[in-house]
């Protein structure tokens, strides 16, 4: 939901040393990836829940985005120049579970017509009171939606969704919300089959989270068959899908932790393609453009990467040294260096994706005198002050950028110390505050601007907050357009809300990653999203 994209698991493959090991392993299984009824990938993670209101990792996201439908889906059109790769674009949706959609009551109910003759597993009838039922529990489960509805839609109580018939569900809110149809199409909002999912609650759990842990409870293009944590996870498509029949009638995502294995794994085709963000480090997909086979596709990104400064801390406290620290960073040397082009330099905190992006605000370019000066202004700039730069274990831009960011601001009077954390201590730390300086990345899942900057800057945004900014002004600007839906009023606040946070230096900007995924030549259909995560259904060999 909020696009923490280094969510990894630490299991590996038992009693595998070397690459040459795992591929001799699998390779007994490898005709599966020249079988054109199944589609082998390979993948760094595994699932912690298929409860789409609670999981946390990207395994999770990408079976439920595959297994469970929505009312509506962000649409996509063709790449130009890239010949079967599809892209969303803002504001364009296609109808799933709901067939066609219309606003009532000046914009503030949506009202939402089910496709007919839709019918979950179980044989019970896809109906409006079943749609309602998931946004039910979104609104009272522990999760996501119990955050998303009343914060990006005003609506704080069930009975604001609505049954009007078997195929008729409304949505009423208290004004019209600019994000309405985005939140429809998140797979947070996943159609659960209401029947099955009440059999497993108990007065305890009564969403039945603990059951949906390991057991699928919906409708989608694929069904779960086999989830082995840290070995593989196998879908199979629908039956009588209400769609058109996936060409891959079997995915097998295989766990493959170590990213040399699953270079080796594509070369020697046993797996199709590498799914999941940040899968391969910018340096191998750059030595895999040239190689037989195989393609990298690579599309400009929403994902931003920044340096988080933590404003309850000095000398972060301080505005002058945060704008030194942005003067301080190399990016230009960065994005070839360490990114080898597979991403974009950071201007603006909105990224350059997003509608309401602005490159033109920022002041920021590498200046180290500028920067040494501003430190002077600080009154910091008179000795070393050391400071702690955390980074997560594994993600090698992070790694390699912190080696950049320290020498430049050892420069002007820090004294860095990078600090490696596994994933499960650098999140404990940074929601606790006890970081200083960490790198950050962080990926908006619904594509507006006001969503990015609530989440990320508001003073309410508890835990996405990262550097724990509080601007009251800020604050009043995000409230007033959160929902807002004339757009000539929003795009004027969207500009100055990135003025503020530019001339307060939040973030310390780094860059925009794109897209990028490596597969075998052939495999066409692959389509991004606002959350970057795969979907399979209109995947297909040339």
């Amino acid at each position: 939901m909020f696009g923490d994209h280094s969510r990894r698991g630490l299991l590996k493959w038992g009693g595998l040393g070397g690459g040459a090991a795992l591929a001799r392993s699998l390779l007994p299984r490898a005709a599966k990836a020249q079988d054109v009824s199944t589609l082998t990938v390979g993948w760094a993670s595994d699932i912690d829940t298929l409860d789409p209101a609670q999981f946390k990792s990207d395994g999770a996201y990408i079976v439920q985005s595959n297994i469970y439908d929505t009312p509506l889906a962000w649409a996509t059109e063709p790449v130009p120049g890239q010949p079967g790769i599809f892209l969303s674009k803002p504001a364009k949706f296609l109808g799933r579970v709901g067939e066609n959609w219309a606003y009532e009551n000046d914009g503030k109910t949506l009202v939402v017509k089910i496709r007919p003759g839709l019918k979950f597993p179980s044989g019970k009838p896809v109906d409006a009171s079943a749609v309602k039922y998931l946004f039910d529990r979104g609104l009272q489960s522990p999760g996501y939606m119990r955050l998303i509805f009343p914060t990006l839609l005003a609506i704080t109580h069930p009975d604001q969704f609505e049954v009007r018939d078997d195929t008729t569900f409304a949505i009423n809110m208290p004004a019209p919300s600019a994000m309405l149809l985005d939140v429809l199409a998140l797979s947070n909002n996943a159609l659960l089959d209401p029947d099955l999912v009440k059999a497993h609650a108990t007065p305890e759990d009564p969403w039945a989270s603990d059951w949906l842990k390991r057991n699928a409870a919906g409708l989608g293009p694929y069904r779960l068959v086999s989830n082995e944590p840290s070995v593989e996870v196998v879908l199979e498509a629908t039956p009588d899908y209400w769609g058109p029949a996936p060409y891959f009638k079997r995915v097998v995502a295989k766990y493959t932790p170590n990213e040399a294995d699953r270079i080796l794994l594509l070369k020697r085709k046993a797996i199709d393609m590498v799914i999941g963000p940040n899968s391969m480090s910018p340096k191998n997909l750059k030595s895999l453009e040239t190689e037989p086979g195989l393609k990298v596709v690579s599309l400009p990104d929403t994902n931003c990467n920044f340096v988080s400064m933590n404003l309850r801390k000095p000398p972060f406290d301080n505005v002058k040294v945060r704008q030194a620290v942005n003067y301080a960073i190399p990016i230009q040397a960065i994005i070839p260096n360490v990114l080898y082009g597979y991403g974009e330099q950071m201007k603006s905190p909105v990224p350059s994706q997003t509608p309401g992006h602005d490159d033109l605000l920022s002041p920021y370019r590498y200046d180290i005198d500028k920067a040494k000066s501003l430190m002077q202004q600080s009154g910091f700039g008179k000795g070393l002050l050391p400071i702690k730069l955390a980074v997560r274990v594994g993600y090698e831009p992070h790694e390699q950028a912190a080696i950049w960011i320290q020498r430049e601001l050892e420069k002007i009077g820090f004294q860095i110390r990078v600090e490696k954390e596994t994933d499960a201590t650098f999140r404990q730390l940074s929601s606790n505050g006890d970081h200083e300086l960490s790198i950050e990345s962080w990926q908006s899942w619904i594509n507006d601007p006001v969503y990015h900057l609530y989440f990320n800057f508001h003073s309410r945004a508890v835990g996405t907050n990262k550097g724990f900014y509080a601007n009251p002004v800020l604050d009043k600007l995000i409230d007033d357009n959160i929902r807002e839906g004339d757009l000539i009023k929003r795009a004027a606040s969207v500009k100055e809300l990135q003025r503020i946070l530019l001339d307060d230096a939040v973030w310390g900007l780094l860059w925009y990653d794109n897209f990028t995924r490596v597969m075998r030549s052939e495999l066409l259909g692959l389509e991004k999203y606002w959350d970057s995560l795969e979907r399979f259904e209109k995947m297909k060999f040339a």
